[in-house]
């Protein structure tokens, strides 16, 4: 327990900055660049948000990395190849990505081959000099698919696998529409069973003999197929 005021004063940039507490969102950290009626703005590093006053709940203001930053970097002369360096390498461990770019950029500025700022950058060294990450894929024939790089051969068995399954998955897809046709045209035919035999109970049911009262209370037909006009 002891050791922690130390460490707080060893580090202080990379455990304060600037919190702005949002209404049951959350905060955002950074370096509070200007306050206006209606916002905050807030530089994380990497850009400044636009915060609405309306959405803040608190404000907590402390030290943040981007001052230590902006305050080392104005102590470097710009051919100090080793203190532009170390702010690089500082910077990235602080966690400000944009402002350790700036500084091994100097760095290459200065010094063209130094294999930590042009690593750090995303550079390649290849057969002897540095070029991009895609220059040196392509310069070893590799090709970029999908998003990722691979080798020609690589590639095309990516895309015919890729057409294989696309090929399945239209077959699937016709087998299924091929089956729900099939089941529409099965109910359209037990549909017109039903309602032919329905027809025919109906024709049935009219050609049996009827009792009706009346005339004699006897069994008659209906429809009579002869009848007697009395005159």
């Amino acid at each position: 327990m002891k050791k922690i005021p130390l460490l707080l004063l060893l580090a202080p940039t990379l455990l304060l900055a600037d919190e702005v507490y949002l209404k049951g969102a959350g905060s955002i950290s950074g370096r509070i660049t200007e306050r206006t009626a209606t916002m905050i703005l807030v530089d994380n590093g990497d850009g400044v948000i636009g915060v609405p006053l309306s959405r803040v709940e608190r404000v907590v203001e402390a030290r943040s990395p981007l001052d230590d930053y902006d305050q080392r970097a104005a102590r470097l002369g710009p051919s100090d190849t080793d203190g532009w360096r170390k702010l690089g390498r500082w910077a990235a461990q602080a966690g400000l990505s944009t402002q350790s770019r700036k500084a091994y950029e100097k760095v290459v500025a200065i010094a063209p081959d130094d294999a930590e700022a042009r690593e750090a950058l995303g550079f390649v060294l290849l057969n002897g000099g540095w070029v991009t990450e895609e220059e040196s894929y392509r310069a070893r024939g590799f090709v970029r698919q999908d998003g990722e790089w691979m080798t020609p051969a690589e590639a095309q068995a990516t895309q015919a696998a890729f057409a294989a399954d696309q090929e399945r998955r239209e077959a699937e897809r016709r087998a299924i529409d091929a089956e729900i046709a099939a089941s529409e045209a099965q109910a359209r035919a037990d549909a017109a069973e039903k309602r032919a035999k329905e027809a025919e109970e109906k024709a049935r049911q009219y050609s049996y003999p009827t009792y009706w009262g009346g005339w004699g209370y006897g069994v008659n037909y209906w429809p009579a197929s002869t009848y007697t006009v009395y005159r």
